[in-house]
C-alpha cells in the first residue's frame, strides 16, 4: 500500500484532484463576487423634489430601481414630487437596489365637514382646523351672538357631512347680533374686499358685497377690486347700531374711485342719536 502511495500514478492523481478542488473553490468565490457585486457600490442620488418620471430616468441610468412606498397630501408642497426617500441621498448600495420613495398627491383628499353650527367661534375654528381646513370668520346679523350660524365655501353654503377638499378655506358666519351701542361707519373707499372686511370687523359691523358693476374679468381681478361706493357713508351722522351691515360696491376701474375721506373723530359717537 505504501508503495502505491509513493507511486507516480497516485501522485499525479492527487495533484489533479487538488488542482480541481482549488479551481472549484475559486469558481465559487468568483461567482459569489459576481453575484453580489463585491466591492462595487452605487451612490444613491438625491430624489426629493423630482417627479416619478425624472426619478425613473435617473435610477435606470444608475441601474437602480424604485418603489412608491406612500403618497400623502401636503397643501404647501409641490404636487406629484418626491417628499422622502430611503435609502438616503449619498448612501452606498448595490446594483438593482430598490429605492423607496414617498410622493405628494396631486389632488387633495376629500374630508367631511364637521358639525359646528351653534358652536362658539373659538371651538368651531379649533374643530375645523383639526380637520385640515383653513378658517375665515365673517360676522352676520343674527340673534345667535358669538355662535356659528352657517358655513360657506367659495360663496356657496356647505353643511354637515358634505365632502370637500382638505385644506380648503371655510368661511364661518358668526352671529354678531345688534345692540343699542353705536359705532362710527369706517371710510372704506379704495379698499379691497379683504381690507374692508377687516375694517368692518374692527368696528363690529358686517358687510354686504355688490360686484354687479365690478368690470372685473377674472377671479384674480376680483381680489384686487376696490370699494368705490359705500352705504352708509362715513360722516358725523353715520353712527349705526353695532352689528349692522354696510353695503359695499366694488370696481376694477380706478377712474370710478374718488378717494376723499372726511376728517372725523372716530371716537365721537355721542353726537348721533
Amino acid at each position: 500500500m505504501f508503495k502505491f502511495i509513493r507511486s507516480k500514478t497516485f501522485l499525479i492523481n492527487l495533484a489533479i484532484s487538488g488542482l480541481f478542488a482549488v479551481l472549484v473553490i475559486w469558481g465559487i468565490f468568483k461567482f459569489i463576487d459576481s453575484y453580489t457585486l463585491h466591492g462595487e457600490t452605487i451612490s444613491v442620488p438625491t430624489l426629493e423634489g423630482l417627479t416619478t418620471t425624472e426619478v425613473e430616468s435617473i435610477l435606470t441610468e444608475k441601474k437602480l430601481r424604485f418603489s412608491i412606498l406612500d403618497s400623502i397630501y401636503i397643501a404647501e408642497a409641490d404636487k406629484g414630487v418626491v417628499l422622502e426617500q430611503n435609502p438616503s441621498p449619498d448612501d452606498l448600495v448595490k446594483e438593482n437596489r430598490t429605492i423607496y420613495i414617498t410622493v405628494s398627491k396631486v389632488t387633495p383628499p376629500k374630508v367631511s365637514i364637521p358639525d359646528v353650527k351653534g358652536m362658539s367661534q373659538r371651538l368651531a375654528i379649533a374643530k375645523l382646523e383639526s380637520y385640515g381646513f383653513k378658517v375665515k370668520p365673517n360676522y352676520v346679523i343674527s340673534e345667535h351672538i358669538g355662535n356659528i350660524v352657517s358655513l360657506k365655501m367659495k360663496g356657496k353654503e356647505v353643511n354637515f357631512n358634505d365632502k370637500v377638499n382638505k385644506g380648503s378655506t371655510v368661511v364661518i358666519n358668526v352671529g354678531l347680533g345688534q345692540s343699542n351701542e353705536k359705532v362710527m361707519v369706517p371710510y372704506l373707499i379704495g379698499l379691497t374686499k379683504e381690507e374692508a372686511e377687516n375694517k368692518l370687523m374692527e368696528s363690529s359691523l358686517s358687510i354686504f358685497v355688490d360686484t354687479t358693476n365690478c368690470n372685473c374679468k377674472t377671479p384674480e381681478d376680483l381680489l384686487l377690486a376696490k370699494v368705490y361706493r359705500q352705504n352708509p357713508i362715513r360722516n358725523e351722522n353715520a353712527a349705526i347700531n353695532m352689528g349692522s351691515s354696510v353695503d359695499l360696491h366694488f370696481t376694477c376701474d380706478t377712474n370710478l374711485i374718488n378717494f376723499n375721506p372726511p376728517v372725523i373723530d372716530s371716537l365721537r359717537t355721542d353726537t348721533v342719536k
